[in-house]
């Protein structure tokens, strides 16, 4: 048997409708989970769940609100009367410099990014506890140096996620393990938007010389996920290709 396998494994992805949330999606079907797909980008998830087969569980849900927090975990654990793995990876990255920015917009970004984490694992507890299960968010390199350009708030949030990741996993302990991935420069739309001589002052200061790659996310995420990774919590796996050593 091959290892890294999470068969069975009822896993709720959130923001899985993205370029790194579908790329979780897919190494998952890959390697034998029950899938729930959470994200309020209705073709795109339906697009995505088709292909990943008719078991597949579609949540359009706007996880800036607490009962639809609420909601995704009811209607998973109703669909599949389980679940093993919560995968926080929704989150929103606009382009706003620190002085221009308004409260509406740390708002929304506090709502998505940081309170949507915080609550739809919360509400996750009561099945992951029995099911011995694994809370993975997604953090950024922006919560270890700051964002890169304009995005202070995010940064915030993710240093929270960080943050968050290391109290919930010692109050969960032993009984669920939390842990988060740090992706740096990632071959997105979001990076690839970047001006050229930007994108490519970033890359000349990274060691490896290259963006990461949406699958190294997602191969990340499903180590944290399987078996073999059982005796880490509290840990924040920083994938940026030694941009940030720490």
């Amino acid at each position: 048997m091959s290892r890294f396998r999470v068969d069975g494994k009822v896993t709720l992805i959130t923001g899985a409708a993205g370029e790194i949330g579908s790329s979780i999606a897919s190494l998952f079907a890959e390697q034998g989970a029950l899938l729930a797909l959470a994200d309020t980008a209705g073709d795109r998830l339906q697009l995505l769940a088709s292909n990943l087969g008719s078991s597949t569980l579609v949540l359009d849900a706007d996880l800036s609100r607490v009962c639809e927090c609420r909601r995704v975990i009811d209607e998973t654990t109703t669909r599949f009367g389980r679940l093993d793995v919560l995968v926080n990876n929704v989150g929103v990255c606009p382009r706003i410099s620190f002085l221009d920015s308004t409260e509406e917009d740390w708002q929304r970004i506090v709502d998505i990014n940081q309170k949507s984490m915080f609550f739809c694992s919360q509400f996750a507890v009561p099945f992951l506890r029995p099911a011995k299960g694994r809370i993975i968010s997604l953090a950024s390199h922006a919560a270890r140096a700051g964002a890169a350009a304009n995005a202070s708030i995010y940064s915030g949030t993710k240093g929270a996620i960080i943050a968050m990741t290391k109290a919930i996993a010692r109050e969960l302990a032993p009984d669920v393990l939390v842990n988060a991935v740090a992706p740096g420069a990632i071959d997105t739309a979001m990076v690839r938007g970047l001006p050229a001589d930007r994108l490519a002052s970033i890359v000349e200061t990274i060691p490896l010389k290259r963006l990461g790659t949406r699958g190294e996310v997602a191969a990340a995420v499903l180590f944290l996920a399987s078996a073999e990774c059982g005796y880490m919590t509290g840990a924040t796996v920083d994938l940026n290709g030694g941009w940030t050593m720490i």
